[in-house]
């Protein structure tokens, strides 16, 4: 049976609008006008966290604006490569800047946006948005310092130790390097954009007959997260309360009520879950994972705390090894990661049972 030519271009660009690629980052679609924008990160250091888009009748609805401005342009492009309407909403589950510092690029292209964001969020992101452009591209930084070291690596074509580097490791490197100026470039002309509209605890949205609930789940991976769900849909974008990268991040967590936040997210019927970093997923095979690590983390240091151990005893004590095996892409971390997200997990954990944090 021949099949007709414009048959095959049509079905050619249905998958080639399925998902598209730039240098840094693809979009895919996940639902019927529903995509999630899934990125390289910036640099070895700092990741773009994903990018919901939502498209309704009129207007587009998106989750997150990303790390840099740069970024957050390329991520306008793709939405307009499945959609030629308008940003009029973007979403933002939480403070953290790898989430948010492309807001500017999102208010430069549509200066009619609503920014939203629970209500003590708004400030976090001002604050920490501007402390961090500011701290970081300062003179003698850390961010500055590491270049200048990296910088003469790349010169010397040698490691720290005075090894040579080979061929593929002097690419990496000046790759490396060619990242982290242009990540200091654009944190030292910054923009920060606070959100212009907040709510408290929930708040619904309509893109037609779509329709769209936010959430604040309160402390979890943040101080307060935002879930948005799309429930006739059954898609739901979780912000950083699941990562997979491939662990999760830990650091200035709250495990203690995240255990619950995830447990009240299991409950949530959804056949796609588009996490703040990694992968689409179908389930909530992973999320249930996340939350055995949280209670598995707790639990042991709640009975640890109570024999009078100190914290750095504690943390010498628990390596949590059980639960890492239970997951193969934890058990393919490499142990210096694993070793961090562990000693910070249960140093939060610790704070957390003791009412402290």
């Amino acid at each position: 049976m021949r099949i007709p030519i414009l048959l095959l271009v049509a079905c050619w660009a249905v998958a080639a609008r399925a998902q598209t690629r730039d240098a840094g980052a693809r979009i895919e679609r996940v639902a019927d006008g529903i995509y999630a924008i899934i990125h390289e990160n910036a640099t070895e250091e700092w990741p773009h966290g994903n990018t919901g888009v939502v498209v309704g009748p009129d207007d587009v609805l998106v989750v997150d604006a990303a790390y840099l401005p740069s970024r957050a342009k390329a991520d306008i492009a793709l939405i307009r490569s499945v959609t030629d309407k308008p940003v009029r909403w973007l979403v933002m589950s939480h403070w953290h800047f790898d989430h948010n510092n492309g807001n500017s690029a999102y208010r430069e292209a549509y200066p009619g946006l609503t920014i939203m964001s629970e209500r003590d969020t708004r400030n976090w992101i001002d604050l920490n948005s501007t402390w961090w452009s500011r701290m970081a591209t300062a003179s003698g930084s850390a961010k500055r310092v590491a270049l200048e070291k990296l910088e003469g690596q790349l010169k010397t074509g040698a490691d720290s130790t005075g090894r040579r580097l080979s061929e593929e490791e002097r690419k990496a490197l000046d790759d490396n390097v060619r990242r982290r100026r242009a990540e200091l470039a654009e944190l030292a002309s910054l923009k920060v954009v606070a959100p212009n509209l907040v709510f408290d605890h929930e708040l619904t949205l309509w893109l037609g007959r779509r329709r769209v609930e936010l959430r604040a789940q309160g402390r979890a991976n943040s101080p307060n997260d935002v879930t948005i769900y799309l429930p006739d849909d059954r898609v739901l974008f979780t912000g950083d309360v699941v990562v997979q990268d491939p662990l999760p991040y830990v650091g200035m967590s709250w495990p203690v009520p995240w255990v619950d936040v995830l447990r009240k997210l299991e409950a949530v019927p959804v056949t796609v879950l588009v996490p703040g970093h990694g992968p689409v997923m179908k389930d909530h095979a992973y999320t249930r994972k996340v939350r055995e690590l949280m209670e598995a983390a707790t639990t042991r240091v709640d009975s640890l705390a109570r024999t009078g151990l100190t914290l750095g005893q504690i943390q010498q004590s628990i390596s949590l090894d059980d639960v890492r095996k239970g997951y193969p892409l934890w058990a393919g971390a490499s142990e210096s990661d694993w070793k961090y997200t562990v000693t910070t997990l249960v140093e939060r954990a610790w704070r957390g049972v003791r009412g402290q944090g």
